[in-house]
């Protein structure tokens, strides 16, 4: 299998993926909608086949796929920022689910037998050490949309025969642009800025390094033998006030800044417990991933 087909290609996890795929000798295509050009893009893109269209339209989807005419495709393509989701569930909901019934209808049309589909941890809500027989309860619109999206990539593979791949991934970090914790607060320090704590707040999250989260995917995509539902998770569960100082460690002339907490529901504490096969495992702690960060937003810029 050398042809991966990847959408969401600009996106965090798609743009690590598609540099860290060309690198490796696959032929790499991938789906792009709309993104801010930037020295780390054009670096990750750059040997990347790419195509511009909306995931949520099914003849775009359809055409651009039978042009390249995949041997697998690896579905990233999402609106994955949860604060976002909670201000636009009708939009998450589309790009999300529709976006996913488009990408498996057009490889049934086509035959194309092999799909890896990104779920995620907030299928579970307020659950530790989840496993996949775990029910799913997620507790706000984007772990919904992506419960919807696991169920009917399930679907697909009863019903259809698809060779489908759920990948339900931990919190991914590393060099982005997005409004996460760990950017956010390297982006802080970076400027000399003191990050912010949000003061009672113990709610937990489990991350993995993106680099590792990659890997795991290629894993997922190219063993023939693998389809199903699995956990892609690390043993690093850490509450919102460990991850800055963990970052902090590496800025010791600057203090953390507490406030309260935003009034949003959210979901408190979250693990799975990792049933990704035995051929695949992390190699980078938080500890090491931070510093791995620090490094990119230094090379390209924040």
């Amino acid at each position: 299998m050398r042809r991966i087909f990847v959408t969401g290609a600009s996106g965090f996890i798609g743009s690590h993926l598609v540099k860290y795929l060309s690198e490796k000798g696959y032929d790499v295509a991938g789906l792009i909608h709309s993104y801010k050009h930037s020295k780390w893009l054009e670096a990750a893109l750059a040997n990347c086949t790419l195509f511009r269209g909306d995931i949520e339209d099914f003849l775009t989807v359809k055409t651009t796929l039978n042009d390249w005419n995949p041997d697998c495709i690896i579905h990233l393509a999402a609106k994955s920022i949860v604060k976002r989701a909670y201000k636009d569930p009708v939009g998450t909901c589309l790009t999300n689910i529709m976006g996913t019934v488009n990408v498996l209808e057009a490889c049934r049309n086509l035959g194309i037998k092999r799909v890896v589909v990104q779920s995620t941890d907030k299928v579970y809500g307020d659950t530790l050490d989840a496993t996949i027989i775990s029910p799913v309860r997620p507790t706000e619109p984007y772990g919904t949309s992506k419960c919807c999206v696991d169920l009917l990539a399930q679907t697909y593979m009863d019903t259809y025969g698809l060779k489908v791949v759920i990948s339900r991934m931990c919190n991914a970090y590393g060099y982005d642009i997005s409004d996460r914790i760990i950017p956010n607060t390297i982006r802080k320090c970076l400027q000399n800025e003191s990050p912010v704590i949000f003061s009672g707040d113990s709610s937990k999250r489990q991350y993995i390094y993106v680099m590792d989260g990659c890997a795991a995917l290629e894993f997922l995509a190219i063993e023939p033998w693998v389809k199903g539902i699995f956990n892609i998770a690390t043993p690093d569960v850490l509450s919102q006030e460990e991850i800055v100082l963990k970052v902090l460690e590496f800025f010791p002339g600057i203090a953390p800044k507490y406030v309260d907490s935003p009034k949003i529901k959210q979901i408190k504490s979250q693990s799975m417990s990792c049933t990704a096969p035995a051929y695949w495992k992390p190699k980078v702690g938080i500890k090491e991933g931070i510093k791995l960060t620090i490094a990119e937003f230094k090379k390209w810029g924040f």
